[in-house]
């Protein structure tokens, strides 16, 4: 079993799926959904599977209504996986891309191989479209992070971050974040191997 390329982002306000698949495609990224699901909570009670085709404004709409969207899909043969849900007023995005095809990216270190990869995400984060409502990101393999206002607290309860890409209004500039260096104003990379 192949290991998952992380990419978990809480947001102030819900992110545009389709200027999200937008700038995938401008990649020149071939992505195809497969399955969206949704569930009412996290023991995943009342399973209901939606159309493909469902227009994006109806599946946020489901999150408004409370419920835990699962997307399915293939990136240029690559399976990933979308989990979309509110907590409150924060808006949580965990991407999981399999690794099984592209094993340079099943790395716990920036090097030559994967560090366009984790710029290119950052750049995304980091773009005007959604810069200003990101609070918090988490990039790596098999990340594990929940999100807290107290952002020491985030991460010492995090694992296997390789960076964290922070929104403008969470700058860490002025911070220590002990084993990790600030690498511009809102990224941080983790300090030698992960």
């Amino acid at each position: 079993m192949s290991a998952k390329f992380n990419i978990i982002i809480f947001t102030r306000n819900v992110i545009d799926l389709n200027w999200l698949l937008g700038v995938v495609e401008a990649k020149g990224l071939n992505a195809t959904i497969n399955e969206i699901e949704s569930v009412e909570n996290w023991e995943f009670e009342d399973l209901q599977i939606h159309a493909c085709e469902n227009d994006t404004n109806e599946i946020l709409g489901l999150l408004e209504e409370g419920r835990i969207i699962s997307i399915i899909g293939e990136v240029n043969s690559n399976k990933f996986a979308v989990m979309l849900s509110k907590i409150e007023n924060i808006y949580e995005i965990r991407v999981s891309l399999d690794t099984k095809h592209i094993v340079y990216l099943d790395s716990d270190m920036l090097d030559e191989l994967t560090q366009p990869i984790y710029d290119e995400v950052s750049n995304i984060l980091l773009s005007s479209e959604m810069v200003d409502s990101l609070l918090i990101s988490a990039l790596g393999v098999e990340v594990i992070v929940d999100y807290y206002d107290d952002f020491q607290k985030m991460n010492l309860n995090s694992y296997n971050v390789v960076r964290w890409v922070f929104g403008t209004h969470k700058t860490r500039s002025n911070h220590s974040l002990k084993g990790y260096r600030q690498v511009s104003t809102n990224i941080w990379d983790k300090i030698g191997k992960v």
